[in-house]
């Protein structure tokens, strides 16, 4: 066999980081998709999709800072909608989605508030019942003195 070559003929070549992207592109539009169903309509599919990559492999966070629209007017990272604003059945679908999953969708992502601040994206977590103990995304991704890794 010759120099390049392995068996069967093939040449070895590195796979390229957007050929990885664009094989991805279907998996991540899906559980974009998915996630946005999930949150709602303040999660534009754009910002899901880049949460979505971020989530999968940070180091696509160069991909997504090209990607994110900005907000005119407003900074980048993690804002907390207001609970007294949201519908009746809005509100209904938050508690049965908190009852069975005990975190929020975005939350479930698992991306620190940090990094989506750095990746430039804006953000709507959910407010959550005033009777629900804090679990969103911008208290639990935060280490405070003496509570460990901040989830609890």
């Amino acid at each position: 066999m010759s120099g390049g070559e392995e068996a069967g003929g093939f040449r070895k070549r590195a796979v390229s980081l957007s050929m990885i992207r664009w094989l991805l592109a279907p998996r991540w539009r899906w559980r974009a998709r998915r996630l946005r169903a999930r949150h709602g309509p303040t999660l534009s599919h754009e910002v899901a999709w880049c949460l979505v990559a971020l989530a999968d492999d940070l180091a696509s966070l160069p991909y997504v800072r090209r990607r994110a629209q900005p907000v005119p007017g407003v900074p980048p990272g993690v804002m907390v909608d207001v609970w007294a604003h949201l519908g009746a059945a809005e509100q209904q679908r938050r508690r049965a989605w908190l009852a069975r999953h005990g975190r929020t969708p975005l939350h479930l992502v698992g991306l620190p508030e940090e990094v989506i601040e750095l990746a430039g994206l804006h953000v709507v977590e959910w407010a959550l019942p005033p009777d629900v103990p804090s679990i969103s995304l911008v208290v639990q991704q935060r280490s405070w003195p003496g509570q460990g890794d901040g989830e609890g």
